[in-house]
């Protein structure tokens, strides 16, 4: 079962949903017997803060002589649905079809005396598509919101709409997502039409219909945002509220927000106008949480301040501090407003400089922003480039005139990067190398620089030439591979996986690395030998529910299945139940998971979890860029109090390579037991 419904929707996007909504409970009922509710039942109770419902099938029906019979007992299904009562904290029980009398008696006899495992669910702020929802508190941050499909920030959208051309605003939209967007940004309002409110539900319901990406409503009018919610079947944000004039902009969206279970950008304007300077930002959005929140009763999390970007790049004396300002409102916003978010239009910062200056100017502010607390970015991460890959003295420039250093500190940002175009070290085609960068001499150089600078042109064929370089000295074709994917290809993906950690690139660029890895890789196992018929044994892969990213396990499954062992990758976002069903039906020796992000790292102890609770002992490797040594420590626990251990040991792999350590040790060694002895035995020691 993929733990879908029937539509698709995953359950956090279920509750995502449905929780915004004025409802009492949320659970499951009808469709499938409690065996296959036992996965999506465990999320919605980890999910949801509501009460929570389970009303199966006797059991998945059976045709017998052109009736319908539902096999499961009454003994049998009660045992399940304690369990889901017990364990996971279900609240309300019963039975739907195929369930009789017996099975509700043997229902209610099984419950006598026992109550609900309680449970303590913080409320996590999230959007969802009606097919999947994003954390809005990611880790690290920011989440990203495509900017592109706008009528007033792109001339190729405001040219679709004003020609009713939706496949393209569909292809643009694409795009953005194509290049790591978490959300979209969707603005339909023309000078030149008066259908809005028409464009807004049209586009709305096709992008719904599209895409797992959520949307944020951009428009100024209540009835477009009225019109687009009706037809909006995921949990949308809304662009924009403020207090300048309350009455129009917070009494008559608010109660929209309450009835659709959105959630809002809240400019820093008030009576006065846009706020300009920190103080005054924070006052602003002071008073709108306190007449949202106070008065109205949401939630801080139902917020997203954005603190203005106004533009750095006009000469305007009164603007010269204005990226300061805004970098310490967020600051106060976060500290003195606890629960709330934060935005911005990150590229409003350098209007009406050169692009590609725009593009460093935007890059080294949205670093800033973020490490000031900034949650999420209006961008297009297609003309965004990374912190990191900027050279030092780039950088110094750029943060110079961000923070207003010297009267002059614009003007030598601008004539720096003049400089750079002129001496033909700027590149603005696709896979844009960083500022000030050359390209370096020698084979293994220009492949690490390819992979940091995401450009897939040729490594290939430079793969190639480090193989061919090494073999002219003697080494063998397999063992030529193997250094360039040792000494080259892992070295450059653990320094953009340290960077990603360190907040210095975001994930569009990290996933645009990886496909250059993936290229590189691709093209190294031609060289790479197998025994063809000969097994070391048998591991399953898989990247955890919620994770969409198999940056680091694609590559464990190349240094595995060259090594000797079969391999089964289960591919990305994979349920626990799924995970676990594939081990057994595989016969493996051990599973991998991978999870990139830190939120969806926490599905590894759910699948160590179900292993145990179903007496099974196959070893679990677990990696990823959220996952550490203290991390797989406690996941070798299976209980809270951290009395139990699971039996087949858990191990933390930094890099590939001690994934294929662990598997030979564990398959190889002839001592299975004791290795695992030796971990849990570390674990207990560290968690």
């Amino acid at each position: 079962m993929s733990g879908r419904m029937l539509l698709g929707t995953d359950p956090v996007a279920a509750v995502t949903i449905l929780e915004g909504l004025p409802i009492d409970l949320i659970g499951l009922n009808c469709s499938t017997g409690p065996d296959y509710m036992r996965e999506p039942i465990r999320v919605i109770c980890e999910t949801s803060r509501l009460p929570v419902t389970c009303i199966p099938n006797a059991g998945l029906p059976l045709n017998v002589d052109g009736q319908a019979v539902y096999p499961l007992e009454p003994g049998p299904m009660a045992d399940e649905l304690v369990d889901f009562v017990t364990e996971f904290g279900v609240n309300v029980v019963g039975g739907c079809c195929g369930s009789t009398p017996d099975h509700i008696a043997e229902l209610v006899a099984r419950l006598d005396g026992k109550a609900p495992r309680p449970r303590s669910v913080p409320y996590v702020p999230r959007i969802a598509s009606a097919l999947r929802a994003f954390d809005l508190f990611m880790d690290p941050a920011p989440l990203i919101v495509g900017e592109r499909v706008n009528s007033q920030g792109s001339r190729v959208a405001k040219r679709a709409l004003l020609r009713d051309d939706y496949d393209k605003l569909i292809e643009i939209a694409r795009e953005q997502v194509e290049n790591g967007s978490h959300a979209l940004d969707i603005c339909v309002a023309l000078t030149e039409r008066a259908d809005e409110v028409f464009q807004m539900a049209t586009i709305v319901k096709r992008l719904g219909a599209s895409f797992e990406t959520p949307l944020v409503i951009d428009t100024t009018e209540v009835d477009v945002v009225r019109a687009a919610l009706e037809v909006y079947p995921g949990r949308a944000i809304l662009n924009s509220i403020h207090a300048e004039n309350r009455s129009e902009r917070i009494d008559k969206w608010v109660p929209l927000m309450k009835e659709h279970g959105a959630i809002a950008v809240a400019m820093c304007i008030d009576e006065r106008g846009q706020a300009t300077d920190a103080q005054w930002k924070f006052e602003a959005a002071q008073k709108i949480h306190t007449i949202v929140c106070g008065e109205y009763g949401l939630p801080p999390e139902t917020l997203i301040f954005d603190a203005l970007t106004f533009p750095i790049t006009t000469g305007q004396a009164d603007l010269a501090n204005a990226a300061v300002e805004t970098i310490e409102a967020i600051r106060l916003i976060k500290s003195r407003l606890p629960g709330v978010l934060t935005i911005l239009g990150v590229s409003n910062l350098s209007f009406g400089i050169d692009p590609y200056a725009r593009e460093i100017l935007n890059s080294v502010f949205l670093f800033h922003a973020v490490k000031a607390g900034l949650d999420l970015a209006i961008i297009n991460p297609a003309h965004a480039r990374p912190y990191a890959g900027i050279p030092d003295v780039t950088r110094e420039f750029a943060e110079a005139a961000i923070f207003n250093s010297s009267q002059s500190a614009l003007t030598d940002f601008i004539e720096h990067v003049d400089a750079i175009i002129k001496s033909g070290g700027a590149d603005t085609g696709p896979g844009k190398t960083s500022p000030g960068v050359v390209e370096p001499d020698g084979t293994d150089e220009r492949i690490r620089y390819r992979i940091l600078e995401r450009r897939k042109d040729g490594v290939e064929d430079l793969v190639d030439s480090a193989i061919a370089e090494r073999t002219a000295h003697g080494t063998r074709r397999h063992d030529a591979a193997v250094d360039v994917l040792n000494g080259v290809l892992l070295p450059a993906m653990k320094q953009v996986g340290d960077e990603f950690g360190a907040g210095k690139r975001i994930l569009p660029y990290v996933l645009q690395s990886a496909e250059v890895m993936k290229k590189s890789v691709a093209r190294m196992e031609t060289y790479l030998e197998r025994i063809e018929g000969v097994t070391k044994g048998t591991v399953v892969l898989a990247t955890v529910y919620g994770d969409v990213h198999d940056i680091g396990k694609s590559l464990v499954q190349t240094i595995l299945a060259n090594n000797g062992y079969t391999v089964h990758d289960l591919g990305k976002q994979v349920p626990v139940t799924e995970i676990v069903e594939a081990a057994v039906r595989h016969g493996a020796d051990v599973i991998g998971l991978s999870a990139l992000l830190v939120n969806t790292s926490r599905q590894m102890p759910l699948v160590v979890r179900e292993l145990h609770r179903r007496g099974l002992d196959i070893p679990v490797l677990i990696g990823g860029a959220a996952i550490n040594r203290p991390f797989g420590a406690r996941v070798n626990f299976v209980d809270d109090a951290k009395s139990t251990r699971y039996a087949g040991g858990v191990f933390y792999c930094k890099d590939a390579f001690e994934g294929l350590d662990w598997v030979e040790a564990l398959t190889q060694s002839g001592d299975r037991d004791a290795v695992i002895a030796r971990v849990q035995t570390e674990a207990a020691a560290v968690a």
